[in-house]
């Protein structure tokens, strides 16, 4: 190699560590039939989101892991999401999801995790905003089990709730929590900060992570680049600064809210905060701290 190519390579940047830390897949396969928990009369989406589609994604896009979350479309029979991570163990990471009335749950996320390889679990307490079961005494098993097992639980969750899953995170600090799309933010009330600051109370525990992810639900706006939801994403920033923070987009191609370009120039051009070392670690390094990824 002569020295005006090593120069050269050395002085080429190194490509970007990406991983998508939530990723919903489904398919029209009658074999994973859809019970939603909420909707039983929830019928299938006329346009899948096969796990297929996101492999294509990753390569185009340069992804290197993604973690693999049901959209909940199967209710509580997580074997589409074991299927697609069987399928591709070396790119992807499995979330399932738990009855949270289960009073075996437990048991469920032991099975789960040692019998299909699970890392996770996600629990959505935002569809059960007047009830407690989040940091219920029958609940203290499950976060126990997760304890041992090293699981990590992913929390879809409204700024009301925020105190039961910080009482949660003080008893079982074991437990590695990310808290999906920014806490939810409302935008539709006069003052939605109030309640929104509650999330912040959360940033004293090591084991938290807030993922920076979804602008589009979150704002009022509806039209890209969604500058309603910057002062935030900022305040996240600010508040538990670049350690704490991960990235994820939702889903996968195709994509009817925010093609996967535009989830990186989100990041990259608009959200100006962040510094690159800061990217660095909510695109991909952060991610590395709480999941078990494959080697390559």
């Amino acid at each position: 190699m002569t020295r005006r190519l090593f120069l050269a390579l050395a002085a080429a940047p190194r490509p970007r560590l990406i991983i998508d830390t939530h990723l919903e897949v489904w398919t029209s396969d009658p074999r994973f039939p859809f019970r939603h928990p909420e909707r039983p009369d929830f019928r299938r989406a006329q346009m899948d989101a096969p796990i297929e589609n996101q492999v294509e994604q990753m390569k185009d896009f340069g992804l290197k892991y993604a973690v693999l979350i049901n959209p909940r479309y199967f209710g509580w029979d997580n074997s589409y999401i074991s299927y697609s991570r069987a399928k591709y163990p070396h790119l992807f990471v499995a979330h399932g999801l738990l009855n949270p009335d289960d009073p075996k749950i437990h048991e469920r996320l032991r099975y789960w995790v040692k019998e299909q390889q699970f890392q996770g679990m996600r629990f959505s307490p935002i569809y059960h905003p007047k009830r407690s079961w989040l940091n219920s005494r029958e609940h203290y098993p499950l976060w126990k089990e997760a304890e041992k097992l090293g699981a990590v639980f992913n929390y879809y969750i409204l700024p009301h709730q925020m105190p039961m899953l910080e009482d949660m995170c003080g008893r079982f600090p074991g437990v590695k929590v990310v808290v999906d799309h920014a806490g939810k933010p409302d935008l539709k009330l006069k003052d939605p900060w109030s309640e929104f600051r509650k999330m912040f109370r959360l940033k004293k525990f090591p084991q938290v992570w807030i993922s920076n992810s979804e602008p589009y639900e979150m704002s009022e706006v509806k039209k890209y680049p969604y500058e309603d939801t910057w002062p935030f994403y900022k305040a996240i920033y600010e508040e538990f600064g670049p350690r704490q923070l991960v990235w994820g987009t939702g889903y996968p191609r195709p994509r009817w809210e925010l093609p996967m370009d535009k989830e990186l120039e989100f990041v990259d051009k608009f959200c100006s905060f962040y510094k690159p070392e800061d990217r660095e670690l909510l695109l991909g390094k952060n991610a590395l701290r709480i999941w078990k990824f494959p080697k390559p």
